[in-house]
């Protein structure tokens, strides 16, 4: 273990980097401006409108200002860094209290339709197409998923980053596997890449995902001490940064047989999210900064000299200290580095939020991978992305320091607030900031976020996002005035003590969902900004975590029943009519107990087929011990289920068929709750059988687990000498459970889509086709 003295030549060595600015020191000039000034705001009910408008302070701790160049830009991080840098650097001086995609990636209702807009399955029968497209948000704004289809090829990715290409016959009923691709290992300095999903043009797909580097490991010695690491593979980031990182691997589409890496590019920071409009994509990703090398102290004795030798190291940065990297890796293995942003396209709050920066890398997907050259990034932490197609915001939450006492810190958290950054998206170039601003509460996901004409609506519920024990819920309406987006208009107490779980625009109108133990949908009027009311409003049992219009007066919800207590039970589908706004209606249900649904919190797992009504859903269903997906037919009369779609290999042998014999109940008399063989008995799906020495024992669709005679105790608690079990010929337990439902993982299916007449599902096993009428499989294909 290495030792090292603490001085100030050594100091400064450890430090010094290549900069990418000038070696002269930062002359402090250029930095952040002072706050912006604005009016006041105030404290509205439901349906009231704000005579002023957000109070100054608010609006100036996210107005975001631009360094003009890198001397600026350093003196900030050194002013705000050697403030709040401590004995032990950072991390004991800050909380990041964000909830990443707990409340964010990007789940929930899908939204945000104007003036007749439709989801992409919608949109591709409307346009005469027989094949559906990924469920997104906002129409003519591309999502990345683990399936796309133009109609004629699937593109998939597996879970074991694995990038299949699959023809598609005429018919859209026979599939026939090309070639794949692994993406692991392939993806430039870092290898292993996780989360992955896809974006298409024409011949070249792009897989993002999520990566990390080395990161140093602090090593204690007995006296104050540099950082160091432990040299681990995979290898540090671009510049050698340690930390989290995200990839773009481009994959050659033109021969289908032979698919080829064309290139990867690995940016430093974390991926959020991205979205493309035409032939360009925004990637999102908030960076953290580099290890800086912080001392730290081995005793209370030595913290205050560790963090005045903090403060040094951080005043000795360089801009390439903070500012994020990339990597770009050609096909041939040649290798690029530099800065992912110019110092003079940052931005930062004028009040701090922050060491992190969050970056919006434009990626023109219709030509090679190339070092990116068009990027926007703000110092602070980003955590939620919505676009329209020339706008998009995202979402901060706020920073706080740890020194909070109880009391303050309750304060706090019931006047929690989000920040607002809203940037324009030209055709070509990099996003441009536009302005910001602050809302009360905080965000469900991007389906709380909808621009409509340059008017942003933003739904939210008050208190953080972790304890909101006095909670109601809110639309605020925005405008930009200069650089600061200012409140216009807001209707709020909606679902007092509960907070929101869907929200869907469509049009002028607003549908909210909130909850605790029953399910308000409420019916919002959006048509004047200034003036947004609450036109109807509906209490029901159960939850509705996922809206989706399927017409101009019906909307579906899917979503988990649950009693009047607000126990959720199980899987149900809402069809609601909303013809009147006055009056919403439930006309209709489906319910499943015991099952749930990846659609629920992610929209680009549900389908909507106009042509048939058909909606389908992957379900998990603990009661029936099914994975697999669900097909319903909706019209206005209500919800039929047509049928369920599974990717367990057909045989016409029933399950848990075995030659040993299989205990029950009656077998078994006296068994109370504290026994753990009651349970098993009365779990679906779930066997114990006794087998003998000539038995084979095991059972169909089950696996097996084999318990020892003398262990058969363990699933009972009474008298071990009491087991009313005849145990002659008996020389093992067998404990079996289905196959399916929770445990058939490489079956549950994940995606769906339609092509032609055959509707597709996609699993980690593979791909799969059903008639759309009949349900009758046609085609497998697996990975």
């Amino acid at each position: 273990m290495k030792r090292t003295t603490l001085v100030p030549t050594i100091l400064t060595a450890a430090l010094l980097a290549v900069s990418a600015c000038s070696a002269d020191a930062p002359d402090g000039s250029g930095g952040p401006v002072d706050e912006t000034d604005g009016p006041d705001e105030t404290s509205l009910d439901r349906g009231t409108t704000p005579t002023r408008a957000a109070d100054p302070a608010r609006l100036a701790k996210v107005a975001l200002r631009q360094f003009d160049e890198c001397g600026a830009f350093l003196n900030y991080v050194h002013t705000e860094g050697a403030e709040r840098v401590g004995a032990s650097g950072f991390d004991n001086q800050r909380y990041w209290l964000g909830i990443d995609d707990v409340m964010v990636m990007e789940a929930g209702p899908t939204e945000a339709m104007e003036d007749g807009e439709s989801t992409g399955s919608e949109r591709a029968s409307a346009e005469g197409a027989d094949f559906s497209t990924t469920n997104v948000q906002v129409e003519g704004v591309d999502e990345p998923d683990i399936v796309k289809t133009d109609g004629t090829r699937i593109l998939a990715l597996s879970e074991n980053g694995v990038l299949h290409y699959v023809d598609i016959g005429d018919d859209g009923a026979a599939g026939t596997k090309r070639g794949s691709v692994s993406i692991t290992g392939a993806a430039g300095p870092n290898g292993y890449v996780y989360g992955q999903e896809i974006l298409v043009s024409d011949d070249r797909a792009f897989v993002i995902g999520r990566g990390d580097s080395v990161v140093p490991v602090p090593l204690p010695v007995d006296d104050v001490v540099f950082e160091e690491s432990i040299p681990t593979e995979p290898f540090p980031g671009p510049g050698g940064r340690s930390g989290p990182t995200t990839t773009v691997v481009e994959i050659d589409l033109s021969n289908p047989d032979d698919l080829r890496i064309a290139g990867s590019l690995v940016l430093d920071g974390n991926y959020i999210s991205a979205r493309s409009i035409g032939d360009t994509a925004r990637i999102a990703v908030t960076t953290p900064p580099t290890q800086l090398g912080f001392v730290f102290p081995s005793s209370p004795n030595a913290e205050e000299s560790a963090a005045e030798a903090n403060r040094e190291l951080v005043r000795n940065t360089t801009v390439d200290d903070w500012v994020p990297g990339f990597s770009l890796t050609s096909a041939d293995g040649s290798r690029s580095d530099g800065a992912l942003v110019d110092c003079a396209a940052i931005h930062a709050p004028a009040e701090f939020a922050g060491f992190d920066m969050l970056s919006v890398v434009t990626l023109p997907m219709d030509e090679s991978l190339s070092a990116p050259a068009a990027t926007t990034s703000i110092m602070a932490t980003g955590d939620t992305v919505y676009a329209s197609q020339d706008r998009m915001y995202i979402s901060t939450n706020e920073w706080v320091q740890p020194t909070l006492d109880e009391q303050e810190r309750g304060v706090w958290e019931e006047n929690y607030q989000t920040g607002i950054h809203r940037f324009a998206l030209p055709a070509d170039g990099a996003a441009v900031y536009e302005a910001s601003g602050t809302v009360d509460g905080h965000l469900l996901n991007q389906f709380s976020m909808h621009d409509r004409d340059g008017t942003f609506f933003v739904a939210t519920t008050t208190g953080s996002p972790w304890s909101s024990r006095q909670s109601e819920s809110q639309i605020v309406a925005m405008q930009p005035n200069g650089e600061v987006l200012e409140q216009i208009g807001q209707v709020g107490g909606l679902g007092k003590g509960e907070r929101i779980f869907s929200v869907r625009y469509v049009d002028d109108t607003a549908y909210v969902v909130t909850f605790r133990q029953t399910d308000p949908f409420y019916v919002v009027d959006l048509s004047s900004p200034t003036d947004m009311v609450v036109r109807g409003e509906l209490k029901i049992p159960g939850v509705s975590n996922y809206l989706h219009p399927i017409s101009d007066t019906l909307v579906l919800g899917v979503g988990q029943d649950a009693t009047d207590d607000g126990r959720q039970t199980g899987s149900k589908v809402s069809l609601f009519d909303v013809r009147d706004p006055g009056d919403p209606r439930e006309v209709d249900v489906w319910t499943l107990p015991g099952a749930s649904s990846d659609a629920e919190f992610d929209h680009r797992a549900f389908l909507w087929w106009a042509p048939t009504s058909t909606a389908v859903l992957p379900l998990m269903s603990w009661s029936d011990q099914f994975a697999g997906a669900v097909v319903l037919n909706v019209t206005e009369d209500g919800i039929t289920e047509q049928g369920r779609i599974s990717h367990q290999a057909e045989t016409d042998e029933p399950n848990g068929v075995t030659d040993c014999r299989v205990l029950t109940a009656d077998d078994v008399p006296g068994l109370d709750e504290n026994d753990e063989l009651f349970w098993v008995l009365q779990e679906p799906g779930s066997q114990v059988q006794l087998c003998g020495p000539e038995d084979q024992g095991g059972a169909t669709g089950h696996s097996c687990e084999i318990v020892p005679v003398e262990q058969l105790d363990r699933f009972w608690t009474g008298d071990k000498n009491g087991l009313p079990i005849d145990l002659d010929g008996v020389d093992r337990i067998e404990w079996c459970w289905q196959d399916g439902g929770f445990d058939g993982y490489q079956e549950r299916i994940q995606r769906t889509l339609v092509i032609g007449d055959q509707l597709w599902t996609m699993s980690p096993a593979g791909l799969q086709a059903n008639d759309l009428a009949t349900l009758d499989r046609t085609t497998t294909v697996t990975f």
